[in-house]
């Protein structure tokens, strides 16, 4: 299982490792471009992306994961922009969701466990901060 965190420095992507072990895979995009590369060439499971600014092409990195097959779920979270529109996104539908910051951890863990929800092989633990390969 791999996640892509979109995050021009490493704080989201340290608070997703601490929250969820292996057998997740984390992997670091630190800025559009460069997530919009790994997204064509080396799909993830699931993408988180810190939105900021507006004017990047997020409903292009949307649409993308939306027609991506299998889809791609994706979690947009901002500090700035407190709504998907505001952001540049537009509407959202079961395969994305924003969060605008701040937010606590409980929040967090329950969009981890939606973007990981359609895969019946992981099995999310948050009590212990775990997430472990299904029997």
């Amino acid at each position: 299982m791999r996640l892509l965190v979109l995050d021009g420095s490493r704080l989201l992507a340290s608070l997703v490792r601490h929250l969820l072990a292996e057998p997740v895979e984390i992997e670091e995009a630190h800025c559009f471009e460069e997530a919009m590369d790994r997204l064509r060439n080396h799909p993830p499971d699931a993408l988180i992306a810190n939105v900021t600014p507006a004017e990047l092409p997020w409903r292009e990195l949307k649409r993308f994961c939306q027609r991506h097959d299998p889809q791609i779920p994706v979690l947009f979270e901002s500090c700035v922009y407190r709504t998907p529109f505001e952001a540049g996104i537009g509407d959202l539908n079961h395969s994305a969701a924003f969060l605008p910051k701040p937010y606590d951890l409980e929040a967090l863990r329950q969009e981890l466990a939606r973007l990981f929800a359609d895969r019946d092989d992981l099995d999310l633990d948050f009590e212990t901060t775990e997430a472990r390969p299904r029997p």
